[in-house]
């Protein structure tokens, strides 16, 4: 049997033998290329999302912040100013040496005053010449007080310097409670320079509720 000769019919043997061998090949590459593509462009997706800026909503992308505007750090906001004690209120002060009404039918009177030379035992106290201040509470009523709450200050000079409590010697704090129709005693050291004492300020201060009460006046008048 003889082969047909025509153009574009078969191809003869010598023609095939010539077929380059990359043209059976091409396809398979064609795809295995654009799967290649594919996974490049899904992977630059993915991490322009994770690298790329994250906007500031209510923020406009231009916007710079202000060279004016005053930012604070987290420490600095949880940072308290130093407080040297509790403020003496704004009101007309007692006489020293009389007695003054917390509430009705208890009253406060600084009934003894002393100097000492004050012991340092607690964490922060200075030894140094002290007073020690003798404050009594009178109860007149038919009930109970508490005097849970009750804190004794003192400041000295017309600026009113807070003088530092000691508990050494003799100090004796007023107890939780005073009994009905009785009175107690409360026993306070405070470190007042000798040259301060003529201006010495006491005060009483039984509840956050109720008004303090204040004692002014020369120390050297309970001496």
């Amino acid at each position: 049997m003889t082969m047909s000769k025509h153009p574009g019919t078969e191809l003869e043997p010598e023609a095939v033998a010539a077929t380059p061998s990359w043209l059976g090949t091409r396809p398979r590459r064609m795809i295995a290329g654009g799967i290649v593509v594919a996974l490049l462009v899904v992977l630059g997706v993915v991490l322009f999302g994770q690298f790329a800026p994250t906007a500031n909503p209510g923020v406009s992308p231009g916007a710079t912040p202000s060279s004016g505007a005053a930012t604070e750090s987290p420490a600095a906001s949880a940072t308290a100013a130093p407080v040297d004690g509790p403020a003496v209120p704004d009101v007309t002060p007692v006489p020293i040496e009389e007695p003054a009404d917390v509430t009705p039918g208890l009253v406060a009177k600084v009934t003894k005053v002393e100097e000492v030379d004050g012991t340092a035992r607690g964490p922060g106290e200075v030894a140094g010449p002290s007073l020690r201040v003798t404050v009594t509470m009178t109860n007149s009523t038919s009930s109970v007080v508490s005097l849970r709450t009750t804190v004794i200050s003192c400041y000295f000079g017309a600026d009113r310097t807070p003088a530092p409590e000691l508990r050494e010697p003799g100090g004796s704090p007023l107890p939780a409670s005073l009994a009905a129709n009785s009175a107690i005693d409360g026993v306070y050291i405070f470190t007042v320079p000798a040259d301060q004492r003529g201006n010495v300020t006491l005060l009483v201060d039984y509840s956050v509720d109720v008004q303090p009460v204040v004692f002014q006046g020369d120390i050297a008048d309970l001496l």
